[in-house]
């Protein structure tokens, strides 16, 4: 069988010949004696060559069995039994050119020389159903463009041939070498150094700058000559014009015209034209759209519904300074065409814009705004208003998971306090138990930014001393979070769009997304509508009135301003029967400072004396870090006086007056039962203000304040009737019950919920807390109270207690 027109030249190569697979020829006589070792075939005309093709016949371990050279592509195998069968003509005169672009394609055989079957035709054609060329059928296909490809091929008339590896480029032009290096900014794991630069098929490097080398073609540096300048030109044109020709680059001049259509699409085995290195990409990390900048890509296993494993970076703090992290992203095969915006990893420039979800900016400029917010909570810790979801990062590089779910409260955003309090208590929160973290997920070898722009690698150029200009990525990495040098849009489009931060509501630390955050609106009215004797109310906002905080949101920690280390907080102790407003008060007097209120109880600290102390600790380390108030409620459980015999009683009162004697921040103790406080307390307190049992009045103004908060709050969707007020002020019942605050708080509450039941069963938008509604409250909250001073009751209990 004859391939070409003309009789080939066969020159033996042997394998331990150096150049064994160029494309330089040696002649030599054929000695049917022995086998050959390393053929060449040769049909090419006697001219300088700028394509070559190059087909090599292996044995499963990998030994050469032959050689073979074309200018143009193989659309079989050649019979290597017989190379000289069925040619006219031989050219013995030596051709030692060397070709601007060498294509080779491996192919294992699976018999050796000499011993080999014919088999017939095989009907399987490639998937267009036209005749591909062999060497670039392993191009055309889907290839894996990392690790090599195996593939059977079937070929006619001919021996069987079992896989054939992917078709690998050699660039063998220095002009070509140099201009990719000047042109190649940012390809991590892509070689460009040594003479003869090799890329697998599909040679996605190349294709990703084609633009870039048709700029270079027509803006050399003017430091080339006119002759240097004219060879590049036209090896440039050579390489793009086979990129444009081959069946690869017209499949993707196919994939390229559905990137233009009004929804753009895109198929599965061309998707890697859009994963160009160095790119933004937009993908879902912890359930967050975030932007990513694209390292590298691969498909693996080698197999035809391999998915696309892409590795990104990001930047994110490691507790102490913003470090770039690499991330891994799948994306599974598809069949036919998709639109490019609905894939789980989308291109910058390809993203669908939702405003309305995006807050009313682009997807850009969301991410550049929530980048600089990022970057500026680093900075310190900061209170804020959060209300969302709370994330799961348990593969975060602040690796321990937080609390999930949905919240709404206030928290302190602390990345740098979150690594050092996480873990610091006996219980870490959030995790209280013999519970283990979930293992963090190992991340992608990170790859090495470059420092300067790319350049040409000619003599005259590398001769230059000065840099063409600094990378785009000079300063975006180990970044201190108190340096004030602006960063690059870049660097802050893809900064981590989640913070560990404190929740005060649970006393557990979460992960909180940048977009759920607000300013905190503190309500400065609270404590002037706080129903107390107006000695105490001036008595607490004089001693406290110093603490505000001068910016809202701003984390004050406590100072240093008294004797070093001992008696620099203030300690308030707030005692009465339950109802009267000691819990309120400190809340209110933390809306009055702008500071955050550390609500504990004895559930938070619990009653081990080992595991109180620590917690004790951890808990006041933080309210000092913060500067926040921190409430202990129901102190009595710690705080009694004691016993000779009760010795686990009086290391718990040992640990808390140490830790009274040395805390500097604003502490407020509150309890029903003074009478049973160890008296080395009172010395530790500064402030001790009794709270006296509601009068009638009292009552009518926590009334008057929740109607006037419910309607505020409501913003007039909710009302109370004038019927309902009337009720409240002139009903016996209501005053013979004798509601404490909390009590009343919590018949509003119901009433509210049965008038809210009656909107919509009735389908009104406006709720309307009737008399009914209270009344039925008060006789519910009357009947109980009856019940429980019945003697019924009293046997009841007793009953109980004996049962246990």
């Amino acid at each position: 069988m004859a391939y070409h027109e003309e009789r080939p030249r066969i020159v033996y190569r042997h394998r331990d010949d150096d150049d064994a697979l160029s494309t330089s020829s040696y002649d030599s006589t054929i000695s049917h004696d022995r086998e050959p070792e390393h053929i060449v075939l040769d049909a090419d005309e006697l001219h300088p060559r700028d394509v070559v093709y190059v087909l090599r016949l292996t044995t499963r371990r990998h030994k050469t069995l032959a050689t073979y050279e074309s200018t143009n592509p193989f659309t079989s195998i050649p019979d290597y039994d017989n190379p000289s069968s069925g040619h006219s003509n031989h050219n013995d005169d030596e051709n030692t050119d060397r070709p601007i672009i060498e294509i080779q394609t491996t192919v294992n055989v699976n018999r050796s020389l000499g011993n080999r079957r014919r088999n017939p035709p095989h009907s399987r054609r490639p998937p267009n159903g036209g005749s591909v060329p062999i060497t670039m059928q392993m191009q055309f296909e889907e290839v894996d463009w990392q690790e090599p490809r195996r593939y059977d091929i079937e070929v006619d008339d001919y021996n069987a041939v079992d896989e054939a590896h992917n078709a690998v480029m050699k660039l063998r032009s220095p002009y070509l070498s140099n201009a990719l290096k000047a042109v190649v900014s940012y390809y991590p794991f892509c070689s460009l150094d040594g003479k003869t630069l090799t890329f697998d098929a599909p040679y996605t490097v190349l294709y990703h700058h084609r633009e870039a080398l048709l700029h270079y073609r027509d803006n050399q540096p003017s430091c080339h000559d006119e002759e240097y300048a004219a060879t590049t030109a036209r090896h440039i044109d050579i390489l793009l014009q086979f990129l444009k020709d081959n069946p690869v680059g017209k499949a993707v001049a196919m994939e390229e015209g559905r990137h233009k259509l009004p929804t753009p699409l895109a198929t599965f085995d061309y998707y890697w034209l859009l994963l160009k290195p160095g790119s933004v990409v937009y993908a879902k990390m912890n359930d967050v759209w975030s932007a990513f900048v694209v390292s590298s890509f691969d498909r693996y296993p080698a197999t035809r519904s391999a998915p696309y494993r892409i590795n990104c970076w990001y930047i994110e703090s490691d507790g102490t300074k913003t470090c770039r992290f690499m991330t891994e992203f799948t994306i599974p095969p598809w069949l036919g065409e998709q639109a490019i915006g609905s894939q789980t990893l989308v291109p910058e420039e390809y993203w669908v814009e939702d405003l309305q979800a995006q807050g009313g900016r682009t997807m850009r400029e969301k991410q550049i705004h929530e980048g600089k917010m990022y970057c500026e909570l680093l900075k310190r810790p900061t209170y804020l208003e959060h209300t969302g979801n709370l994330i799961d990062t348990g593969s975060s590089i602040l690796a321990a998971p937080g609390s999930t779910g949905f919240m709404s409260g206030r928290v302190i955003c602390d990345a740098s306090g979150f690594r050092k309090y996480y873990d610091n208590g006996a219980y870490p929160p959030p995790y209280r138990g013999n519970r283990r973290c979930p293992p963090v997920a190992l991340m992608p070898t990170k790859d090495a930014l470059p420092l300067f722009l790319p350049r040409c690698g000619c003599t005259v150029c590398e001769a230059k001393l000065e840099r063409p200009g600094d990378s785009p990525y000079v300063g975006i990495e180990d970044v201190d979070p108190l340096d004030t040098t602006q960063q690059s849009d870049l660097y802050y489009m893809v900064c981590k769009k989640v913070i560990p931060a404190f929740l005060l509501s649970t006393r557990r630390w979460g992960q909180v997304q940048l977009q759920n955050l607000e300013p905190v609106q503190s309500d400065k009215n609270a404590f002037k509508n706080l129903v107390l004797d107006d000695n105490i109310k001036v008595t607490v906002k004089a001693l406290i009135g110093k603490f505000a905080t001068a910016t809202e949101g701003q984390v004050s920690p406590w100072g240093n301003d008294f004797v070093k280390n001992k008696g620099e907080g203030r300690i308030f102790l707030l005692h009465g029967t339950p109802g009267v407003g000691k819990t309120c008060t400190a809340e209110c007097v933390a809306e009055l400072t702008g500071r955050p209120l550390i609500s504990l109880t004895s559930g938070d600290l619990g009653t081990d004396i080992y595991n109180v102390e620590s917690e004790l600790n951890y808990f006041l380390q933080l309210g000092q870090r913060y500067g926040a108030l921190v409430l202990l409620d129901e102190a009595d459980v710690y705080l009694e006086r004691r016993r000779a015999k009760d010795i686990s009683r009086n290391g718990l009162v040992s640990i808390f007056l140490r830790a009274l004697e040395y805390y500097r921040g604003v502490l407020f103790l509150t309890t029903n039962r003074v009478q049973s406080f160890d008296r080395a307390f009172l010395s530790r307190i500064h402030v001790a203000l009794h709270y006296r049992s509601l009068r009638d009045e009292d009552r009518e103004r926590i009334w008057l304040n929740n109607f006037e908060r419910l309607a505020r709050d409501s913003a007039g969707s909710i009302h109370v009737s004038t019927a309902a007020q009337d009720f409240i002020w002139a009903s016996r019942d209501v005053r013979s019950l004798n509601w404490n605050g909390r009590e009343i708080r919590n018949a509003m509450q119901t009433s509210l919920a049965l008038a809210e039941n009656e909107a919509q069963e009735n389908g009104s938008d406006k709720i309307i807390i009737s008399e009914k509604h209270l009344r039925a409250v008060v006789q519910m909250s009357k009947a109980f109270k009856e019940y429980m001073d019945d003697d019924k009751f009293a046997d009841e209990d007793d009953e109980d207690h004996v049962q246990f």
